[in-house]
């Protein structure tokens, strides 16, 4: 199914349905590593309602690209009560950056059975997705930590924006970023990309340029570290 044909039955699934929603799929993980040598990874899937369900699952790309160089089994089967279900990964082709890991995303649609077939209505159909992580050779011999990522407070009239260079070859995962003690509010998740600079918005500015941050970063399990306080460089004036 393209991105498009899959966003517009969302959309209705969403709009048509009523009353309360609980995710009736439960994963086993919140992430998923591919190292270089592995060609297969997997995840469960357990239906934990007594409602049986429909699941459709597909990879597509950290900007939602649907190219990819993976595929996933089985891409649809149903789920009845208690039923848990291995889905394999498997790496079916290569192109991706050498020096530095790749994430893609792991999704997993989830249709509810019609209780009544004379009720017209749509059911809602929940939406998971976990990371991917793909992981070269090299980047597994490279360094990583709290000491790769350089902090940077941009000032653009009365908007400010934290930039983060990762130097890092691995993708950073943040839970929540404090600033001057103050949980910052991005209003998304943020990640910083490998080797690069990301730019995040802030709903408002430090009340000094020179500040602390701490981050707190999701790790490989899933977990949430508190990295030790860094120093935020001042901020430099748009040009």
């Amino acid at each position: 199914m393209n991105t498009s044909i899959r966003r517009m039955c969302l959309a209705a699934l969403l709009l048509c349905s009523t009353g309360a929603v609980q995710a009736g799929i439960q994963l086993s993980s919140t992430r998923v590593i591919m190292n270089h040598e592995q060609k297969h990874v997997s995840v469960f899937a357990k239906n934990i309602v007594a409602e049986p369900y429909v699941v459709q699952a597909w990879i597509d790309g950290a900007a939602e690209e649907m190219e990819t160089p993976f595929f996933i089994t089985p891409p649809l089967s149903r789920f009845d009560a208690g039923v848990e279900r291995r889905l394999t990964i498997t790496r079916v082709g290569e192109g991706m950056p050498q020096d530095r890991e790749s994430y893609y995303w792991i999704n997993v649609l989830e249709i509810p059975q019609k209780k009544n077939a004379a009720d017209n209505t749509l059911s809602l159909a929940m939406h998971t997705r976990i990371k991917l992580f793909y992981r070269p050779a090299s980047v597994l011999k490279q360094p990583r930590g709290p000491e790769l990522l350089q902090w940077r407070l941009g000032r653009d009239g009365g908007a400010c924006r934290l930039m983060l260079h990762n130097q890092s070859a691995y993708t950073i995962n943040f839970a929540r970023i404090e600033i001057a003690g103050e949980a910052a509010d991005f209003g998304r998740t943020v990640v910083a990309l490998p080797l690069a600079t990301t730019a995040v918005a802030l709903s408002r500015c430090p009340a000094t340029d020179t500040t602390q941050v701490i981050a707190h970063v999701v790790n490989d399990y899933g977990v949430v570290e508190a990295w030790p306080a860094a120093t935020v460089t001042p901020a430099t004036p748009a040009r």
